[in-house]
Order: C-alpha cells, then sequence, then structure tokens
C-alpha cells in the first residue's frame, strides 16, 4: 500500500464535501460551462496559502494553450458556500507537460471549492471546478521548519550510483553530500525526493530533469541532494528510510532551503527550471 501512496499524483478531484456535509458543487463563476477538467497534482495542503499545482484536460487531451486562468475560492463548510479569495494561477511550459500553480489564502482546515475560469487561445472563457482538502498541519516539513539532517547514502558510503538513483544516467553531483551536512553548509539547497524510473506518470519523472537544467547554471552556489524514494530495486522495491523519516506519503516532493538549513519552498509535484529559479533567486548571495 505505502509503494500505491509513493506513486501518487492525484488525477482526479475529490468529491466536494465540506467539513460537516455533503455538498453539491462548487458555485459556478460564469454561465458557460465546458469539458477542460483540472487534474490536481500533488496532496498534503495546509491551511494558509498552499502551492496548488495543476494540469488542464479537455477530455483525455492535455490544454497546453490556455492564456489565463483565474481562481475563487470557496468555503465549503459554509451553506451556500462563501467566496473567499480570487486570484491568477501562473502557467509553466518550461516542462514536460504545462501546468499551471496557484497560491490560494485558504485560512482554515476544511475542504474549499475552486471555480477556474480559463481563458482559451480562441479567447473562449471555460469554466471547471474541483476541490481541495486542507489540513491544520503535516506531518512533513513544511516552509519555516527546520529541514531534517537525514544521513543520506552518498558516493562517498555507496560508490555504486546505480543503487542511489533508478535514473538511467544519475548527475553525480546530486549524491555527493548529506542533508545533514548542506544544512551546515550556508548555502541554499535544493533537495528532490522522487524516483525517475518507478514514477508512473509522466509528469513527475521531469522533475529531475529541471533541477538538472538549474544545477547547470548555479553550480556550487547551491547543494543540490537526489533522494531515491527506493533504496532498494531489486528483488522488490523498498522504501527509502528518508521517505519515513521526513513522512512523505506521495512524490515527486522538491524541498528549498535557504542558508540556515530552513525550509523556504515546498513544492510538490511538477517543477520547471523557471519556477525552480524564482525560488531560488531571492535565497543567493
Amino acid at each position: 500500500m505505502y509503494r500505491q501512496w509513493s506513486y501518487l499524483m492525484l488525477f482526479f478531484c475529490l468529491a466536494l464535501a465540506a467539513c460537516t456535509g455533503q455538498k453539491d458543487d462548487v458555485p459556478a463563476t460564469a454561465e458557460a460551462t465546458s469539458t477542460i477538467q483540472v487534474a490536481i497534482a500533488t496532496d498534503d495542503f495546509v491551511a494558509g496559502t498552499p502551492r496548488i499545482p495543476f494540469f488542464l484536460y479537455d477530455g483525455s487531451q492535455r490544454v497546453s494553450t490556455a492564456q489565463t486562468v483565474t481562481l475563487t475560492a470557496f468555503d465549503l463548510s459554509q451553506d451556500p458556500p462563501e467566496p473567499g479569495w480570487t486570484g491568477t494561477a501562473t502557467g509553466y511550459n518550461d516542462y514536460e507537460v504545462p501546468y499551471w500553480v496557484a497560491y490560494p489564502a485558504v485560512p482554515k482546515a476544511c475542504f474549499w471549492g475552486l471555480a477556474a475560469a480559463i481563458t482559451l487561445a480562441d479567447g473562449k472563457i471555460a469554466q471547471a471546478q474541483f476541490t481541495i482538502e486542507v489540513k491544520e498541519e503535516s506531518q512533513s516539513p513544511v516552509v519555516g521548519d527546520m529541514a531534517l539532517p537525514s544521513e543520506n547514502r552518498t558516493l562517498a558510503t555507496e560508490p555504486d550510483i546505480s543503487k542511489l538513483s533508478s535514473g538511467n544516467e544519475p548527475n553525480p553531483a546530486f549524491y555527493q553530500v548529506t542533508v545533514k551536512e548542506a544544512l551546515d553548509s550556508e548555502r541554499p539547497s535544493v533537495i528532490v525526493f522522487s524516483t525517475p524510473a518507478f514514477c508512473q506518470t509522466a509528469i513527475c519523472a521531469p522533475v529531475l530533469n529541471s533541477v538538472e537544467t538549474v544545477y547547470e547554471s548555479l553550480g556550487d552556489e547551491v547543494n543540490f541532494i537526489h533522494l531515491e524514494i527506493y533504496k532498494q530495486f531489486n528483488p522488490e522495491l523498498i522504501l527509502a528510510d528518508e521517505m519515513t523519516e521526513w513522512n512523505l506519503t506521495s512524490e515527486p516532493w522538491t524541498y528549498v532551503l535557504d542558508n540556515t538549513g530552513r525550509v523556504a519552498a515546498r513544492l510538490g509535484g511538477p517543477v520547471s527550471a523557471l519556477e525552480l529559479t524564482a525560488v531560488l533567486e531571492p535565497l543567493l548571495p
């Protein structure tokens, strides 16, 4: 069952529900309806302004030409649901599958409905709705927490790189230091929890490619660490100790730490090179 969770990429919308009962629908923001659907790309949302990455689909086809996405959040614990935050999502096309990211203000733990107004390439406005479950707190580190000082395997302790990564051509630079050593380095760090070979969708494996691109531009200014989801691949998959230590039940997750080792960003699901660079720039000397 843990293996199933480690593969989790939430390509479905939760049934609309309030904390105290079912809701039939998210209030519409426009009269028009469409076949556009929103696919949430991660889980574990905490009250505040969580990062919500998502994809757009028209049936089974990915929508990569949307021009804008405006979201309105509805508190589904209210009857009728109360509209709250409204804002725009940011699109990232420099990823294998284009995706969008929003940071809605959802101040309390509950189910929240999000109504999306999507401007398509032809100028028409499509409408879609989805729901997220927002929790009071997470069991894994969140923004502002100190990162856990994991003593993960490196090439110094395990010279066979094929045991450190399931990727075809792992970058040795990502297996040089432990997280504990990175915390003492007084440099920002990027820590990626992912499994290149055993990711079951096309949207999670490219995260490591994004990190590779950013590494090529920043080099030694930042610690880059890849933590494989599994510590053993054959004859069976065995979950890595770091997944348990960090209390992660899905993947991929990309953590960005400042030079003190505190979590500056917690990025679940897809992460493009542009998005990661934008997060890192304020942390550089």
